[in-house]
């Protein structure tokens, strides 16, 4: 089930699922505190969208999403920024819930990100921290990361993760998005110990290569000066069941030794490091069939030309079958799979996942995670 239902959480849900959701509370009813937390973030989520706010960046990362999308629309003439204002107005009258502002960097766009908090509630943004965003834009705020400074050298051209720790240090909607990689598992202990003592929590993404990224290396393209620049010699930093294992041990000490810091959940870690596709890949079309970020429903994506883009998902030239994406992976938690609905064990690790997602994306938190006593960010 997608998260772009228009519907409240219980309408949307299998009714087997919801008669064994309720057996189950009914077995233990100290649940049902969380369990209606967990129907108030799934309902935040009900209308999504994406939003390119920027098509310019001024890092050069190695396979990056946006650049190494050999399809990526290039807009030739920008919206103005008036129409920036009525358009987000026109998407709050639609009913949109949660707001996703991606694209190259949208931190270079900052006034655009203004109009749409003067008419959203809830959003977040993806940055790579170098630039401040200014305080009045009240959304969460994902910061990238890809290691220690040296490894930030040499995978996006520059140090930069001195300086956006320096940014957002102790910033209440500021979260690290750590995309791990086997190219960066050594750098961990070091960025999960820089990150507390800035006062900043962290979270976890895997590299997924693009198709564009794929491709390239399957032709055997030599090294170019922007985004393709180590992987011909190097290969693609994708995942061998051995190194998700790998993965799956560095994120479990990260948790155990920063667990103030990591918002992560055991299982959560378990979804995105197990062997094997993370989704049910369709063999025709190789694209993913149950990935809560496909854009279809009412779950829109949206250029910098203000208009909705026919793309797959929210990023749209990743190769699905190496895909393991957070957002992708936390979007198709809303609806708890069978593995979730096995006992009370497997229930109560469904109810960690919904928590921590909120804690991810919700920002600020809503009241009810302080009514139940959750450690808010």
């Amino acid at each position: 089930m997608n998260i772009q239902s228009e519907k409240t959480p219980s309408a949307s849900i299998p009714r087997d699922v919801l008669r064994r959701c309720s057996a189950l509370l009914t077995e233990v009813p100290s649940f049902q505190p969380r369990y209606e937390l967990a129907k108030h973030v799934i309902r935040i989520f009900r209308r999504p969208a994406f939003y390119e706010m920027s098509q310019r960046c001024n890092l050069w990362c190695e396979g990056c999403y946006y650049f190494e999308n050999e399809d990526r629309l290039k807009v030739a003439v920008e919206r103005p920024q008036p129409e920036w204002q009525d358009f987000f107005e026109s998407e709050k009258a639609r009913g949109v819930s949660m707001a996703y502002f991606v694209g190259a960097e949208p931190a270079l766009e900052q006034k655009r990100l203004m109009a749409a908090t003067k008419h959203l509630q809830h959003g977040k943004v993806g940055t790579n921290g170098t630039i401040r965003i200014d305080p009045e834009i009240a959304f969460r705020i994902g910061i990238s990361v890809w290691g220690d400074d040296a490894t930030d050298t040499a995978l996006r051209g520059g140090s930069v993760l001195g300086k956006a720790m320096r940014n957002y240090a102790g910033d209440s909607r500021a979260v690290m998005l750590f995309t791990l990689s086997p190219w960066n598992l050594h750098t961990v202990p070091e960025v999960m110990k820089a990150s507390q003592d800035h006062g900043l929590p962290v979270t976890f993404n895997l590299f997924s290569p693009t198709r564009t990224y794929l491709d390239k290396l399957a032709q055997g393209l030599p090294s170019d000066d922007k985004f393709f620049r180590i992987a011909p010699e190097q290969g693609a930093p994708t995942f061998t069941t051995d190194e998700l294992a790998r993965t799956a041990e560095v994120m479990t000490t990260a948790m155990e030794d920063y667990p103030d810091t990591a918002l992560c959940t055991p299982a959560f870690r378990d979804l995105i490091t197990h062997s094997g596709p993370m989704f049910d890949i369709d063999p025709e079309s190789n694209i993913a069939r149950d990935c809560g970020s496909r854009i279809q429903g009412a779950l829109k994506y949206y250029s910098t030309d203000l208009q909705a883009q026919n793309v797959k998902c929210c990023t749209p030239n990743v190769d699905c079958r190496e895909c393991r994406l957070y957002s992708g992976a936390w979007s198709s938690q809303f609806v708890p799979a069978s593995q979730f609905l096995q006992s009370r064990e497997t229930f109560e690790q469904w109810l960690d996942m919904i928590e921590m997602l909120g804690r991810v994306f919700i920002y600020p938190l809503p009241n009810i995670y302080k009514i139940l006593g959750s450690e808010a960010i």
